[in-house]
């Protein structure tokens, strides 16, 4: 029994995995810029300079060099971002917005796990995953806070942002550079024991049982026939008598 197996891969030199990497070349150089001079607190330089920094470079590393024989292995530096964006998401004044973003975010590694991994079959639930955010970003929470005059914007928030950006529009041209091969996989199936075969019994013919007949009869008791005999001579004897 045959099933198909899919599997997914990216092409290095497309164009969508060239606009991928430079991008996320481009998150590393705004969030260093954008962090300068705050790394003085450990846990702030650990989870929210090194792990952005980390998590980018392992996956610049995994599409470039094991895009097309091994791209499952990118979920190990997308898991290190969704962690950084979690305890980013942490710092969040509305409570009812960071539940819902922390929920968000490891629906993100669900499926990207999914999909990478080739449990879905399907890459088109990526692009939207990375596209809205994005859009979201841009024309709703960014141009808000551009419009806020009272409260600008500075320039590490906004080099931090830019960062970002980057990371989710890197994501989305990498996702649009998906691609699916289906291959067949052949199944096992149950083994099952060989059935027991009894020879079957063979009746004798009719022209076989009868020298049977015959030889059980020639091999009776010899005392049985000299009854016999001598019971037919003397019926003669009683013939000739009466004659």
């Amino acid at each position: 029994m045959k099933r198909d197996k899919v599997k997914f891969y990216v092409e290095r030199d497309s164009f969508g995995v060239e606009a991928f990497m430079i991008l996320m070349a481009l998150s590393i150089v705004f969030r260093i810029v954008g962090c300068w001079g705050l790394w003085t607190d450990k846990s702030y330089a650990i989870l929210q300079i090194a792990l952005p920094v980390v998590s980018a470079l392992l996956l610049i590393a995994c599409v470039a060099l094991l895009g097309k024989r091994a791209l499952w292995l990118t979920f190990i530096p997308v898991t290190l971002g969704i962690v950084f964006f979690i305890v980013k998401a942490l710092d969040f004044p509305n409570k009812l917005q960071m539940i819902l973003c922390i929920l968000f975010y490891i629906a993100v590694m669900a499926l990207y796990f999914c999909t990478v991994f080739g449990i879905l079959k399907t890459k088109w639930i990526l692009v939207p995953l990375f596209g809205l955010p994005f859009l979201y970003h841009i024309f709703i929470r960014d141009l808000k806070a551009l419009q806020d005059t009272a409260n600008p914007v500075s320039f590490s928030a906004g080099m931090q942002e830019m960062g970002i950006l980057s990371i989710m529009l890197a994501l989305f041209f990498l996702s649009l550079s998906i691609k699916k091969q289906v291959t067949e996989e052949e199944q096992d199936l149950p083994k099952i024991k060989a059935p027991i075969v009894l020879a079957p019994q063979q009746t004798p013919t009719e022209d076989e049982a009868e020298p049977a007949v015959a030889g059980t009869a020639k091999d009776g008791d010899p005392d049985k026939e000299t009854s016999e005999h001598e019971t037919q001579t003397e019926n003669k004897e009683a013939v000739r008598t009466e004659e």
